[in-house]
């Protein structure tokens, strides 16, 4: 019997933080699906979530188009099927007024662009017992 690997959902707009993602999650053994905004990223959670499978962890980027990061935040924390997973905000955003936002929307922490792979590895590894 093979274990499932565990999964986290890597959202940005930028494909190079994308492919990051895909990097990160190699590195971790883990599944990771990737989205470029909050909309689609909250529909394929939905897709995800029906088959059975519960993303351990979302990465969000805050400046996207369609969806943004802080309503994707707002969104995943008032689901009540989502509500749980920890979320990490990463922008180059500087402004303690959004972080803060995003803190009170329930995001659990905060990565600074621009990301590695290893950067990003070590939060998963943060947030997920591997």
């Amino acid at each position: 019997m093979t274990e499932k690997k565990k999964l986290f959902v890597g959202v940005d707009d930028s494909l190079v933080n994308r492919e990051i993602f895909k990097e990160a999650a190699r590195l971790c053994e883990m599944d990771v699906v990737t989205s470029e905004n909050g909309q689609l990223a909250f529909e394929r959670i939905q897709d995800i979530m029906a088959e059975g499978k519960i993303p351990e962890l979302i990465i969000t980027d805050i400046h996207m188009p369609v969806m943004n990061g802080v309503e994707f935040i707002q969104k995943i924390k008032n689901t009540p099927a989502t509500k749980y997973i920890p979320m990490v905000v990463l922008t180059t955003e500087k402004d303690d007024e959004t972080k803060n936002r995003c803190k009170q929307l329930g995001a659990a922490g905060w990565i600074n662009k621009p990301l590695t792979p290893g950067q990003v590895a070590a939060v998963i590894k943060k947030f997920i017992r591997l």
